[in-house]
């Protein structure tokens, strides 16, 4: 026998489950978390990092792919943070689950802004060595050339990728001539990029700069590192680790 309810209990039980699910952040609310994300890193602030981390933490599992990039890119900051601190366990345990929310958006290999993100946490990840490290390095490999086809168009996937290869390459002269011009042209290409819709990711540019000054450093182009990090300076006019850069030359924007 088929059971006819009436169409104000329908009404009522579908109201009843829209209410219980939890309400996705909409676009304005997802910039402002990339914003405190990356103020907090801006200025090294790791207890802001922990806290926007923290208030994001429901993000992890999204049906949303945007808002799970979010997530990944507040846990990418306080990864960053932490490596600087010698946070050994929150690397590994913020990173994991930097990767774990993105694991379903990497399968595919198509998604440049959650490729980007994975080297990334993957990569600080891999900095700490031992087993994890080592096990972590094949997949990142895979990463990199999963972005391979995606990179010409996508800066911050450019990005991550050179920073992967600065930090895993021993020799400077490497490491400059691998990454170099990644740095520069993603920082450029970063630096002109339109505003997309509100909610997707725009971070970048100025860490793009701040690697391109340190390549150019590297390479004895004081000139050259010089003006990268002024660049840094005018994306994000607080960032720490670029004006301390910058002082190193004498030099005050």
């Amino acid at each position: 026998m088929t059971i006819r309810w009436p169409a104000c209990i329908v009404a009522s039980l579908l109201a009843a489950g829209a209410a219980a699910a939890p309400a996705q952040p909409g676009g304005e609310e997802l910039a402002d978390l990339e914003a405190q994300s990356d103020y907090a890193f801006y200025t090294h602030d790791a207890r802001l990092a922990a806290r926007v981390l923290e208030d994001a933490a429901a993000d992890a599992a999204s049906a949303e792919r945007r808002v799970r990039l979010q997530y990944a890119h507040a846990a990418l900051r306080r990864v960053q943070l932490a490596s600087l601190d010698g946070e050994h366990g929150t690397v590994v345990r913020v990173g994991e689950a930097c990767l774990e929310s993105l694991r379903s958006d990497v399968l595919g290999g198509a998604d440049a802004e959650a490729l980007a993100l994975s080297i990334a946490c993957g990569g600080y990840l891999s900095l700490e060595g031992g087993l994890r490290g080592h096990a972590l390095g094949p997949r990142i490999d895979a990463w990199i050339v999963a972005a391979a086809p995606l990179v010409a168009g996508h800066p911050r996937l450019r990005l991550s990728r050179a920073l992967a290869l600065w930090y895993r390459t021993e020799a400077v002269a490497d490491r400059v001539a691998r990454c170099r011009a990644d740095f520069e042209s993603a920082a450029a290409a970063l630096d002109g990029a339109h505003a997309g819709a509100a909610g997707e990711p725009s971070w970048g540019a100025a860490d793009a700069w701040l690697y391109a000054g340190r390549a150019a450093a590297a390479a004895g182009d004081a000139v050259g590192a010089r003006t990268a990090y002024e660049h840094a300076l005018l994306v994000a006019p607080e960032f720490r680790a670029a004006r301390r850069a910058l002082d190193g030359f004498g030099t005050r924007p």
